[in-house]
C-alpha cells in the first residue's frame, strides 16, 4: 500500500509555480556550491607574495667604507711585522684577521687606522673589517709574503 502511495505522488503532476521554484532552488544552491569552491581556491590558498623579487633581503651597505693603506696585496716583506693601516667612517670598530691572531682598533676621529701585525713566515692572510653601529660589515683581504732570507 505504501508503495501504491508513493507510485501515485511521483505521477502527480507539478503546477507552473512548483517548477519555477524548484528550478530557483536549484540555481540557487549551484551558486552557492560555485561561490565557495572559488572561495577555497582563489581566496583561502592565494599564493605567497614575492619576496625576493627585487633581489636578496641584505644588500651592501652603500654608506659604510673601507679603505686600505697598507698593506698592498700579493707583496713581499723581509721584516717579521708590517704596518696595517687605512682609512673608514670616524670610531668605527675595526677588525684585523690573520690566521692566528686577532685585533679589534678602533678608528680614530678623522676615520683613520693603524696598528703593527706580527706575521709568520711564507703565506699570511690579512683580513680587515670594519663594523658600523647598525651591524653592517665591509672586508678587504691581502696576501703578505714574509721571508727571513732575503733574495
Amino acid at each position: 500500500m505504501l508503495k501504491l502511495i508513493l507510485a501515485m505522488q511521483l505521477r502527480k503532476k507539478l503546477s507552473t509555480k512548483q517548477f519555477i521554484l524548484s528550478q530557483l532552488l536549484i540555481l540557487i544552491v549551484s551558486l552557492s556550491f560555485l561561490a565557495g569552491l572559488y572561495y577555497i581556491v582563489n581566496i583561502q590558498y592565494q599564493k605567497p607574495p614575492k619576496v625576493f623579487e627585487n633581489g636578496p633581503v641584505t644588500a651592501l651597505p652603500k654608506t659604510l667604507q673601507l679603505d686600505l693603506d697598507q698593506p698592498d696585496d700579493n707583496s713581499l716583506t723581509f721584516q717579521s711585522s708590517i704596518v696595517v693601516s687605512g682609512q673608514t667612517a670616524p670610531k668605527l670598530n675595526v677588525l684585523i684577521s690573520t690566521d692566528i691572531n686577532d685585533t679589534i682598533i678602533q678608528s680614530k676621529p678623522d676615520g683613520s687606522f693603524s696598528t703593527v701585525l706580527d706575521l709568520d713566515e711564507g703565506v699570511n692572510q690579512i683580513t680587515v673589517v670594519v663594523f658600523d653601529p647598525t651591524g653592517d660589515s665591509k672586508s678587504i683581504k691581502r696576501t703578505v709574503y714574509y721571508s727571513k732570507e732575503k733574495l
